[in-house]
C-alpha cells in the first residue's frame, strides 16, 4: 500500500490577524537522517488532520480502516515509509509565523517528503508525500514546497520527477516543478519509463505498484489513462470535485480517478544547480 500524496479536506484555523504585514511563510529543508521524531510527529498530526477520510471500501484494507473515519498517520510510520533511505531523502516543511506576539513558535502548515534514486543513467526524484493544511490551500504552498527541493544538492542531478497521488493539485504542482503543463503531459514518456522507474525504486511499495490505465493496459475498459492501483480506499469526493474543475478548463490528460487508484505523474526535467549551503 502506498503512502499517497494527496492534500485534501480539513485543517487548522489560522490565528488572527493574518494580514500580509504580520504573517510570514518560511520553508526549511532537512535531509532524512537529520529529521527528528518531534518533527515527524508534527508532520503526522498535519496529515491526520488534513488528509481526508476513508471511503466505502476501506474495510477491505483492515479492520481498523473504517469508512467515514479520518485517515491517520504516526511519526514511526512516516519514518518507515518516507525516510526508509534517509541519506537519499529530503523533508521540506512550511511554517507560518503570525506576528511575534500571537505565536511563540511558527506553526507547521505543509510538508513534502521526497527520495532520490538511480534509474539507469538517470536520477529520479520522487515525492512520497505532500500535505498542505486546508486552511491555507490555494496559496501555492504545495508548489513552493516542491520548488524548494531544487535547492538541495540531492536534486542537482535529478532529471526525472514523479509522484502517485489521488489529487489533481498535487500532480499540477509537480508539473510546475518540471516547467510543464498538466494539460499536455508527455504520456509516451510515462508509458516507456514508468515500469522501469518504479522497479528501480528503493521504496518497497513503489516496486510493487500495479500500473493501470490505457497507457499500460491494451484491454483497459475504464477511462483511466495513467494510474496506479494502490488499494488505498480513501474517499475521493474532494479530489473528484477538483478534477472536474481541471477538466472543464481543458487542463487534464491523466484520465479518470477510480476507487482504490491514484494518478501516476512522471516528468522529464533539466537538472538544476543546488544552493551551495546544502
Amino acid at each position: 500500500m502506498s503512502t499517497p500524496v494527496t492534500p485534501p479536506t480539513r485543517g487548522l484555523v489560522l490565528p488572527s490577524p493574518t494580514s500580509p504585514s504580520k504573517a510570514s511563510f518560511s520553508y526549511k529543508m532537512t535531509v532524512g537522517s537529520e529529521v527528528s521524531d518531534d518533527t515527524l510527529k508534527l508532520c503526522a498530526d498535519l496529515f491526520s488532520s488534513n488528509y481526508g477520510i476513508w471511503g466505502d471500501q476501506a474495510a477491505t484494507i483492515s479492520k481498523f480502516t473504517v469508512a467515514g473515519k479520518k485517515v491517520k498517520m504516526t511519526g514511526a510510520r512516516l519514518r518507515s515509509q518516507c525516510l526508509s533511505h534517509p541519506e537519499s531523502s529530503v523533508l521540506v516543511t512550511c511554517y507560518i509565523q503570525v506576528g511575534p506576539l500571537e505565536s511563540e513558535h511558527p506553526q507547521l502548515y505543509g510538508h513534502a517528503f521526497a527520495t532520490v534514486w538511480d534509474y539507469g543513467e538517470n536520477k529520479v526524484g520522487w515525492v512520497t508525500q505532500l500535505v498542505v493544511d486546508a486552511a491555507v490551500r490555494q496559496r501555492y504552498i504545495a508548489t513552493h514546497l516542491l520548488q524548494t527541493l531544487k535547492c538541495h544538492s540531492l536534486f542537482s542531478r535529478v532529471n526525472i520527477v514523479g509522484l502517485v497521488s489521488s489529487h489533481p493539485a498535487a500532480c499540477n504542482a509537480l508539473a510546475k516543478y518540471a516547467s510543464a503543463n498538466i494539460k499536455d503531459v508527455e504520456l509516451d514518456f510515462i508509458r516507456q519509463h514508468a515500469k522501469g522507474i518504479l522497479a528501480s525504486s528503493p521504496i518497497t511499495y513503489l516496486q510493487a505498484a500495479q500500473l493501470r490505465g490505457s497507457l499500460f493496459q491494451d484491454s483497459s475498459t475504464s477511462d483511466a489513462i495513467s494510474s496506479v492501483f494502490t488499494e488505498f480506499y480513501v474517499d475521493h469526493t474532494e479530489p473528484l470535485a477538483v478534477l472536474e474543475q481541471y477538466k472543464k478548463k481543458g487542463q487534464w490528460c491523466l484520465g479518470e480517478l477510480l476507487d482504490g487508484h491514484e494518478f501516476l505523474a512522471v516528468f522529464p526535467i533539466a537538472p538544476v544547480s543546488p544552493v551551495h549551503d546544502y
